[in-house]
């Protein structure tokens, strides 16, 4: 229990959570009168306390809160944060609390939600469900525990949520894999044929518990079961179903053009619509639950860095721009998007994205410009740029991860289309890209170089973070991962093993 509060007959028991909460929009009960699924685990994990408590305590009076930071409520100070510092020692966290705590207790605590849950965890004691049936929770407190003590096994029920299994292994940490056994014990595969994909790798399925207790396991199993429906999006190319029938059928013959299915024609269209020069941008943000900064609530948007990247016409690439805050203590979101206009504004170049984040991060900093008491003389001029580059406006950035959802598909990517799936499948079938970035062109100097060109296409690639590296690396035949590749560059970078985990992290 985190906190445990006595007072004479009667116990405050308090759990505390990271999960932001808002106290004008609760949504812990659906309109349908119950528990939502957000919040559901943390009213069992409070319900389970209070049954424990009770056992030992069976006279006294429990009442039951979750502690949240409160997204409705903003900082009154400026850096709040300093006063919690955390750290790590030796592979454990410690927070230290600052000299002159004293004065801004109350504007840290004004930022916590104390939420009674009571109600909701009554709403528990009727019967639970748990994979493989329902009961009520002392019945399964003390099955459970009885199992735990007699290292007895539970037989498993397979479920979507084998998914998160938290005692889940490779073999390569020498770890025995509990996921593992659970899985071969119900469907008789070999730990080969799990690893190599079972239902709970369909794409985008919420049907996967149901799939499970048909006994289908894998997912040529599910060849001919699965109907194509179109989009529900009205774009062209592939669905959801369409991604997921390529995904448990193969590669249709035709369609197949190399290991890889690309719809040209859909491709094609889009990119008529493109205008050069191409402008791709990644941002760096933060979120914490302790503001930086007075006036911003809890998980509020910070925006940090971009980084800019430009291709021309004639293919060729260069880092056009980037920007980045280093002064501690000073707010960046203003500067962030007046740097990002001015380097965007030079030209009517179309702009790109991978996902909602920027287009989400944008449209936030919108809601800060238009808060803030700070004179901004630029205000309607950002919130203008804003407005223009984001979700329906003229100058509205493409999001390059819902096209690949709907023109690509490699079977190394399980039909996902994050980029970090997406970029290793395009490198290890491209034979131009190969070429290209297996030889030191990032960070070479493009007046001198001794790139080699290929058909005329290959140039360098002017860059203010690598010089003369190259990302391409085959090992035993297969494409090694360029993030794999990014983290053995920032080992050689900083050269420390803890800072490296931190980095990872």
């Amino acid at each position: 229990m985190d906190v445990l509060i006595k007072r004479d007959n009667s116990f405050e028991l308090i759990e505390v959570k990271a999960k932001s909460y808002s106290s004008s929009a609760p949504e812990i009960e659906t309109t349908k009168g119950k528990i939502s699924s957000g919040m559901l685990s943390y009213i069992q994990d409070v319900a389970f306390q209070k049954y424990v408590l009770s056992q030992v305590y069976p006279d006294k009076v429990i009442s039951c809160y979750l502690m949240m930071p409160d997204k409705d409520v903003k900082a009154s100070i400026d850096g709040l944060n300093q006063f919690f510092k955390i750290k790590r020692v030796d592979r454990h966290i410690e927070v230290s609390i600052q000299p002159g705590i004293e004065h801004v207790m109350d504007a840290a605590g004004a930022l916590i939600a104390k939420v009674s849950v009571d109600h909701y965890v009554n709403m528990l004691e009727h019967p639970i469900s748990y994979p493989g049936g329902e009961a009520y929770l002392p019945a399964l407190a003390k099955n459970w525990s009885e199992a735990y003590a007699t290292d007895t096994r539970i037989p498993p029920v397979l479920t979507k949520s084998c998914s998160d299994c938290e005692f889940k292994s490779l073999g390569a940490d020498g770890l025995k894999s509990g996921f593992h056994t659970c899985w071969r014990e119900v469907t008789g595969l070999t730990d080969e044929q799990i690893n190599a994909g079972t239902v709970l790798d369909l794409y985008s399925s919420r049907k996967k518990t149901e799939l499970l207790a048909q006994g289908l396991y894998r997912l040529p199993q599910l060849k001919g079961l699965i109907d194509h429906k179109e989009s529900t999006s009205g774009k062209a190319g592939l669905s959801v179903t369409g991604r997921q029938i390529l995904q448990c059928e193969g590669i249709p013959a035709g369609y197949d053009l190399g290991g890889f299915y690309l719809d040209t024609e859909v491709l094609s269209a889009e990119m008529q619509g493109w205008q050069y020069p191409l402008h791709m941008i990644d941002f760096e943000t933060s979120g914490m639950a302790i503001p930086f900064f007075k006036g911003l609530a809890p998980y509020e948007t910070v925006a940090f860095q971009f980084s800019h990247h430009v291709i021309e016409v004639d293919g060729s690439v260069r880092h056009a721009g980037q920007y980045i805050e280093l002064t501690p203590g000073k707010f960046p979101n203003f500067d962030f998007v007046r740097a990002l206009k001015a380097q965007l504004e030079t030209d009517e170049g179309s702009i790109f994205r991978w996902a909602p984040h920027e287009n989400t991060v944008l449209k936030h900093i919108a809601q800060q410009i238009q808060r803030t008491p700070e004179p901004l003389s630029d205000r309607e001029a950002l919130l203008e740029f804003i407005a223009r580059i984001t979700d329906h406006g003229a100058r509205t950035m493409i999001d390059l991860n819902d096209l690949a959802k709907r023109v690509y598909y490699h079977p190394a990517t399980q039909a996902k289309s994050s980029i970090k799936k997406v970029l290793p499948a395009v490198l290890a079938t491209s034979a131009f890209l190969k070429q290209k970035y297996s030889q030191p062109i990032y960070g070479a100097s493009v007046a001198g170089s001794d790139v080699a060109a290929v058909d005329g296409r290959l140039q360098p690639i002017p860059s203010a973070n690598f010089k003369d590296f190259s990302w391409y690396l085959e090992e035993n035949g297969h494409v090694i991962d360029p993030y794999a590749r990014l983290k053995d560059l920032a080992r050689a970078l900083i050269g420390d093993q803890g800072s490296l985990e931190s980095l990872e992290e």
